[in-house]
């Protein structure tokens, strides 16, 4: 008898707790918050959720919802160049209040080694308008929220990194910029005259195609062998022979990534390689 009234009072008090739980629930109600939908999956950011008194009640997340006792709320959520606000958000016992976030871009950047695995690379965000202000920093793989604008992207990937300048981030976009193993490309320049090599009198420059920096340089000696990053090229070759052109620019050179050229050069008077050859007027040997 005495197990019996003991079922009795658990079974009691499993009703009354399952009761109270009912109640409790039909009480409050849900903040969703909705940041361009599936656009938005992946990111870490969090918005904070403030009561009527200005006190935070809680945190919500892109996709997630948040329960809440009835009320009206502001909802505070934190962007890379500001804060997005929203407020006089009412929400009613038993119902879900959604909140859409659309005047924001997304930005993602991926990176994958040889295995197909983002390492986890530092990337860096800058304004493309002077003075190039530093915007955020994150890792590769991550997903940030971001003011609508136009930014340069940097991510340290070797052998010296990566670049995209000026991307577009309209409000309402995601933007995912992908990068691949970049293996540096090897170049082999060698200058000829009458068919014969020159590498031993001769001092090439190799320069970032239509500009005067410097990528590479190899003094006199067996051959001119190149390391570069993939991209385009103008390559300037001395010739300290005596005899011959003496000096020629070879422009518009492509390296792909991982691939391996071999540049012939002609500094013969009449002559001309595979690229375009060009007497450098006006212009003083490189030393």
């Amino acid at each position: 008898m005495i197990r019996a009234m003991r079922r009795r009072l658990i079974l009691l008090g499993l009703i009354a707790l399952f009761a109270a739980v009912r109640a409790i629930g039909a009480e409050t109600g849900g903040l969703k918050l909705d940041v361009m939908g599936e656009a938005s999956a992946g990111t870490k950011a969090m918005a904070d959720v403030y009561g009527e008194g200005g006190n935070k009640v809680g945190q919500v997340a892109p996709g997630q919802t948040v329960q809440l006792a009835p009320g009206t709320y502001k909802l505070v959520l934190p962007i890379v160049g500001g804060k997005i606000v929203k407020d006089g958000i009412k929400v009613e016992a038993g119902r879900i209040h959604t909140v859409l976030v659309t005047n924001v871009a997304i930005l993602k950047v991926s990176v994958k080694d040889r295995t197909g695995k983002d390492p986890g690379f530092g990337v860096t965000v800058t304004d493309t308008n002077p003075p190039h202000e530093k915007l955020a920093e994150f890792i590769s793989g991550d997903v940030i929220l971001i003011a609508p604008s136009q930014v340069d992207v940097k991510v340290d990937a070797p052998p010296q990194g990566y670049y995209w300048h000026g991307v577009e981030l309209p409000p309402g976009r995601r933007a995912e910029l992908k990068l691949g193993e970049v293996v540096p490309a090897e170049l082999i320049v060698q200058p000829v005259l009458a068919n014969q090599p020159l590498d031993n009198q001769t001092r090439v420059v190799v320069y970032k195609a239509g500009t005067q920096s410097q990528a590479a340089a190899s003094d006199p000696g067996p051959e001119h062998r190149f390391r570069l990053d993939p991209g385009d090229y103008d390559v300037y070759v001395e010739n300290r022979y005596g005899k011959g052109l003496p000096y020629v620019l070879d422009r518009g050179i492509h390296l792909d990534s991982g691939q391996k050229l071999t540049r012939k050069v002609a500094l013969d008077a009449q002559a001309k390689s595979g690229g375009q050859i060009t007497e450098l007027p006006g212009a003083a040997p490189a030393r």
